[in-house]
Protein backbone atom coordinates (compact mmCIF):
# COMPACT_ATOMS: atom_id res chain seq x y z
CA UNK A 1 0.00 0.00 0.00
CA UNK A 2 2.88 2.42 0.41
CA UNK A 3 3.72 2.09 -3.17
CA UNK A 4 0.73 2.78 -4.15
CA UNK A 5 0.38 5.83 -1.63
CA UNK A 6 3.65 6.99 -3.05
CA UNK A 7 2.14 6.34 -7.15
CA UNK A 8 -0.62 7.97 -6.83
CA UNK A 9 1.17 11.07 -4.64
CA UNK A 10 3.55 10.94 -7.59
CA UNK A 11 0.88 11.80 -10.06
CA UNK A 12 -0.45 14.38 -8.49
CA UNK A 13 3.00 16.12 -8.18
CA UNK A 14 3.49 15.15 -12.17
CA UNK A 15 0.07 16.55 -12.70
CA UNK A 16 0.94 20.01 -10.92
CA UNK A 17 3.87 20.24 -13.07
CA UNK A 18 2.71 20.29 -15.95
CA UNK A 19 -0.57 22.67 -14.77
CA UNK A 20 0.68 26.14 -14.62
CA UNK A 21 0.30 27.55 -11.15
CA UNK A 22 0.12 24.65 -9.80
CA UNK A 23 3.99 24.15 -8.29
CA UNK A 24 4.97 20.65 -8.50
CA UNK A 25 7.77 21.50 -5.99
CA UNK A 26 4.74 22.56 -3.56
CA UNK A 27 2.76 20.07 -3.73
CA UNK A 28 5.58 17.57 -3.19
CA UNK A 29 6.79 19.23 -0.29
CA UNK A 30 3.08 19.00 1.32
CA UNK A 31 3.43 15.16 0.87
CA UNK A 32 6.63 14.74 2.37
CA UNK A 33 8.33 14.31 -0.60
CA UNK A 34 10.25 17.35 -1.59
CA UNK A 35 13.44 16.72 0.43
CA UNK A 36 14.12 13.43 -0.26
CA UNK A 37 13.64 13.95 -3.91
CA UNK A 38 16.27 16.68 -3.66
CA UNK A 39 18.08 15.07 -1.60
CA UNK A 40 18.40 12.08 -4.21
CA UNK A 41 18.97 14.37 -6.86
CA UNK A 42 22.05 16.16 -5.48
CA UNK A 43 24.00 13.23 -4.11
CA UNK A 44 24.26 10.21 -5.68
CA UNK A 45 25.38 8.43 -2.43
CA UNK A 46 21.46 9.52 -1.00
CA UNK A 47 20.21 8.63 -4.99
CA UNK A 48 21.44 5.15 -4.51
CA UNK A 49 20.37 4.76 -1.42
CA UNK A 50 16.40 6.10 -2.48
CA UNK A 51 16.59 4.38 -5.59
CA UNK A 52 13.07 2.27 -5.68
CA UNK A 53 11.70 5.41 -4.20
CA UNK A 54 12.72 7.45 -7.04
CA UNK A 55 11.89 4.76 -9.64
CA UNK A 56 8.08 4.76 -8.22
CA UNK A 57 8.46 8.63 -8.29
CA UNK A 58 10.10 8.82 -11.72
CA UNK A 59 7.45 6.67 -13.59
CA UNK A 60 4.43 7.99 -11.75
CA UNK A 61 5.29 11.70 -12.78
CA UNK A 62 6.06 11.01 -16.69
CA UNK A 63 2.68 9.04 -16.68
CA UNK A 64 0.86 12.15 -15.14
CA UNK A 65 2.55 14.28 -17.60
CA UNK A 66 2.07 12.35 -20.94
CA UNK A 67 -2.04 11.76 -19.91
CA UNK A 68 -2.30 15.26 -18.49
CA UNK A 69 -0.46 16.92 -21.62
CA UNK A 70 -3.09 15.55 -23.93
CA UNK A 71 -5.88 17.52 -21.96
CA UNK A 72 -4.26 20.50 -21.89
CA UNK A 73 -2.92 20.30 -25.72
CA UNK A 74 -6.81 19.98 -26.24
CA UNK A 75 -8.03 22.81 -24.08
CA UNK A 76 -5.10 25.32 -26.05
CA UNK A 77 -6.18 24.54 -29.02
CA UNK A 78 -9.79 24.80 -28.88
CA UNK A 79 -10.18 27.72 -25.84
CA UNK A 80 -6.69 29.78 -25.96
CA UNK A 81 -7.66 32.39 -24.20
CA UNK A 82 -9.65 31.06 -21.85
CA UNK A 83 -7.23 28.64 -20.85
CA UNK A 84 -4.80 30.93 -20.55
CA UNK A 85 -7.04 33.21 -18.16
CA UNK A 86 -7.60 30.19 -16.02
CA UNK A 87 -3.86 29.32 -15.42
CA UNK A 88 -3.12 33.00 -15.15
CA UNK A 89 -5.87 32.72 -12.12
CA UNK A 90 -4.24 29.74 -10.96
CA UNK A 91 -0.23 31.33 -10.74
CA UNK A 92 -1.92 34.70 -8.59
CA UNK A 93 -2.22 32.81 -5.06
CA UNK A 94 0.97 31.27 -5.52
CA UNK A 95 2.68 34.31 -5.15
CA UNK A 96 1.61 35.53 -1.80
CA UNK A 97 3.04 32.82 0.35
CA UNK A 98 6.00 33.39 -1.30
CA UNK A 99 6.35 37.28 -0.32
CA UNK A 100 5.72 36.39 3.17
CA UNK A 101 9.27 34.74 3.07
CA UNK A 102 10.75 38.36 2.79
CA UNK A 103 11.04 41.08 5.07
CA UNK A 104 11.69 44.71 5.05
CA UNK A 105 14.82 44.49 6.46
CA UNK A 106 15.75 41.65 3.52
CA UNK A 107 15.32 44.87 1.07
CA UNK A 108 18.73 46.28 0.57
CA UNK A 109 19.39 48.43 -2.24
CA UNK A 110 21.84 45.71 -3.75
CA UNK A 111 19.30 43.02 -3.75
CA UNK A 112 16.49 45.65 -4.96
CA UNK A 113 18.47 46.52 -7.79
CA UNK A 114 19.75 42.91 -8.99
CA UNK A 115 15.76 41.75 -8.77
CA UNK A 116 15.00 44.40 -10.96
CA UNK A 117 18.08 43.85 -13.10
CA UNK A 118 16.38 40.37 -13.62
CA UNK A 119 12.86 40.88 -13.78
CA UNK A 120 13.52 44.07 -16.68
CA UNK A 121 15.90 41.27 -18.21
CA UNK A 122 12.73 38.80 -18.60
CA UNK A 123 10.84 41.15 -19.53
CA UNK A 124 13.11 42.10 -22.59
CA UNK A 125 13.26 38.53 -23.53
CA UNK A 126 10.00 37.83 -23.41
CA UNK A 127 9.71 40.54 -25.70
CA UNK A 128 12.25 39.55 -28.16
CA UNK A 129 11.65 35.81 -27.94
CA UNK A 130 13.82 33.19 -29.15
CA UNK A 131 11.05 30.77 -30.24
CA UNK A 132 11.91 29.45 -33.89
CA UNK A 133 8.86 27.27 -35.75
CA UNK A 134 11.31 26.48 -38.78
CA UNK A 135 12.35 22.72 -38.48
CA UNK A 136 14.83 22.81 -41.55
CA UNK A 137 18.35 21.69 -40.76
CA UNK A 138 19.94 24.97 -40.83
CA UNK A 139 17.70 26.48 -38.02
CA UNK A 140 17.88 23.09 -35.89
CA UNK A 141 20.74 23.92 -34.11
CA UNK A 142 19.22 26.67 -32.69
CA UNK A 143 16.32 24.82 -32.20
CA UNK A 144 18.09 22.01 -30.05
CA UNK A 145 20.25 24.89 -28.28
CA UNK A 146 16.68 26.76 -27.70
CA UNK A 147 14.98 23.87 -25.99
CA UNK A 148 17.94 22.41 -24.41
CA UNK A 149 17.56 26.06 -22.23
CA UNK A 150 14.11 25.59 -22.00
CA UNK A 151 14.97 22.22 -19.75
CA UNK A 152 17.07 24.14 -17.70
CA UNK A 153 14.55 26.82 -17.28
CA UNK A 154 11.90 23.77 -16.19
CA UNK A 155 14.38 22.22 -14.15
CA UNK A 156 15.37 24.94 -12.11
CA UNK A 157 10.97 25.71 -11.43
CA UNK A 158 10.45 22.12 -10.67
CA UNK A 159 13.10 22.34 -7.90
CA UNK A 160 12.44 25.71 -6.71
CA UNK A 161 9.23 26.01 -4.44
CA UNK A 162 6.53 28.40 -6.06
CA UNK A 163 7.46 28.83 -9.41
CA UNK A 164 6.19 27.52 -12.30
CA UNK A 165 8.00 26.37 -14.79
CA UNK A 166 4.66 25.54 -17.50
CA UNK A 167 3.92 29.55 -16.89
CA UNK A 168 7.76 30.14 -17.61
CA UNK A 169 7.82 28.21 -21.09
CA UNK A 170 4.66 29.71 -22.21
CA UNK A 171 6.46 33.06 -21.95
CA UNK A 172 9.32 31.66 -23.86
CA UNK A 173 6.94 30.29 -26.46
CA UNK A 174 7.95 26.58 -26.40
CA UNK A 175 5.02 25.13 -23.84
CA UNK A 176 2.80 24.43 -26.69
CA UNK A 177 5.47 22.95 -28.78
CA UNK A 178 6.74 20.43 -25.51
CA UNK A 179 2.99 19.54 -24.38
CA UNK A 180 2.24 18.50 -28.21
CA UNK A 181 5.55 16.65 -28.60
CA UNK A 182 4.62 14.98 -25.34
CA UNK A 183 0.91 14.11 -26.05
CA UNK A 184 1.82 12.68 -29.46
CA UNK A 185 4.04 9.94 -27.54
CA UNK A 186 0.56 8.27 -26.99
CA UNK A 187 -0.49 8.57 -30.34
CA UNK A 188 3.01 7.93 -32.27
CA UNK A 189 1.89 10.80 -34.04
CA UNK A 190 4.80 12.90 -35.79
CA UNK A 191 7.02 10.82 -33.47
CA UNK A 192 9.80 11.69 -34.97
CA UNK A 193 9.29 15.28 -34.81
CA UNK A 194 8.60 14.79 -30.87
CA UNK A 195 11.83 12.70 -30.58
CA UNK A 196 13.65 16.03 -31.92
CA UNK A 197 12.29 18.27 -29.27
CA UNK A 198 12.08 15.83 -26.21
CA UNK A 199 15.47 14.76 -26.51
CA UNK A 200 17.33 18.29 -26.05
CA UNK A 201 14.49 19.24 -24.04
CA UNK A 202 14.94 16.24 -21.37
CA UNK A 203 19.22 16.62 -21.60
CA UNK A 204 18.35 20.19 -20.74
CA UNK A 205 15.72 19.18 -17.69
CA UNK A 206 18.68 16.66 -16.88
CA UNK A 207 21.48 18.38 -16.25
CA UNK A 208 19.21 21.58 -14.66
CA UNK A 209 17.87 19.18 -12.12
CA UNK A 210 21.02 18.30 -10.28
CA UNK A 211 22.32 21.12 -10.69
CA UNK A 212 19.75 23.39 -9.10
CA UNK A 213 19.30 20.75 -6.37
CA UNK A 214 22.65 21.28 -5.38
CA UNK A 215 22.04 25.25 -5.60
CA UNK A 216 18.96 25.28 -3.92
CA UNK A 217 20.48 23.25 -1.47
CA UNK A 218 23.02 26.20 -1.05
CA UNK A 219 21.27 29.49 -1.39
CA UNK A 220 18.53 28.48 0.97
CA UNK A 221 21.13 27.55 3.73
CA UNK A 222 23.14 30.85 2.90
CA UNK A 223 21.34 33.41 1.18
CA UNK A 224 17.36 32.48 2.10
CA UNK A 225 16.27 35.65 1.99
CA UNK A 226 17.28 36.60 -0.88
CA UNK A 227 16.71 33.71 -2.76
CA UNK A 228 12.68 34.72 -2.38
CA UNK A 229 13.10 37.63 -3.17
CA UNK A 230 14.65 36.12 -6.94
CA UNK A 231 11.51 33.62 -6.99
CA UNK A 232 9.37 36.65 -5.84
CA UNK A 233 10.36 38.02 -9.19
CA UNK A 234 9.75 34.83 -11.34
CA UNK A 235 6.66 34.60 -9.68
CA UNK A 236 5.02 37.77 -10.69
CA UNK A 237 6.75 38.04 -14.25
CA UNK A 238 4.91 34.84 -14.64
CA UNK A 239 1.97 36.47 -14.14
CA UNK A 240 2.50 39.27 -16.38
CA UNK A 241 4.35 37.33 -19.38
CA UNK A 242 1.12 34.97 -19.22
CA UNK A 243 -1.12 37.99 -19.48
CA UNK A 244 1.03 39.84 -22.31
CA UNK A 245 0.66 36.52 -24.22
CA UNK A 246 -3.32 36.95 -23.81
CA UNK A 247 -3.20 40.36 -25.05
CA UNK A 248 -1.74 39.27 -27.92
CA UNK A 249 -4.21 36.90 -29.43
CA UNK A 250 -7.72 38.75 -27.66
CA UNK A 251 -9.85 41.08 -28.41
CA UNK A 252 -10.88 43.52 -25.48
CA UNK A 253 -14.61 41.37 -26.26
CA UNK A 254 -13.39 38.52 -25.48
CA UNK A 255 -11.20 39.50 -22.87
CA UNK A 256 -14.05 40.57 -20.85
CA UNK A 257 -16.24 37.92 -21.83
CA UNK A 258 -13.54 35.18 -20.92
CA UNK A 259 -12.67 37.12 -17.23
CA UNK A 260 -14.46 34.39 -15.43
CA UNK A 261 -11.95 31.92 -16.17
CA UNK A 262 -9.34 34.19 -14.33
CA UNK A 263 -11.33 34.07 -11.21
CA UNK A 264 -12.63 30.45 -11.38
CA UNK A 265 -8.32 29.50 -11.79
CA UNK A 266 -8.37 31.77 -8.23
CA UNK A 267 -10.93 30.17 -6.74
CA UNK A 268 -8.98 26.66 -7.95
CA UNK A 269 -5.15 27.28 -6.57
CA UNK A 270 -7.04 28.68 -3.38
CA UNK A 271 -9.24 25.44 -2.91
CA UNK A 272 -6.14 23.00 -3.92
CA UNK A 273 -4.14 24.87 -1.30
CA UNK A 274 -6.38 24.51 1.35
CA UNK A 275 -6.81 20.82 0.44
CA UNK A 276 -3.21 20.06 0.64
CA UNK A 277 -2.78 22.16 3.80
CA UNK A 278 -0.46 25.25 1.57
CA UNK A 279 -0.85 28.28 4.05
CA UNK A 280 -1.99 31.29 1.70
Amino acid sequence: MGNVKLFIEGFLVGFGKIMPGVSGSVLAICFGLYERIVASLSSLKELKKNAKFMAIMGVSIFIAIVLGSNIIKYLLVNHYTKTLLFFIGMVIPGVFPIIKNVKNSDLTPPRVFLCTFVFAFLLILNTVGFSSNEVGAESYLHEFISLVLCGLVDAASTIIPGISGTALLMILGYYERIITALANLLTFADLARSILVLVPFFLGMGIGVVLTAKLITYLFRSHRAFTYMLITVFALFSILGLFMNVLHVASGVELLASSIFLVIGFASTVLLNKLFGVEE
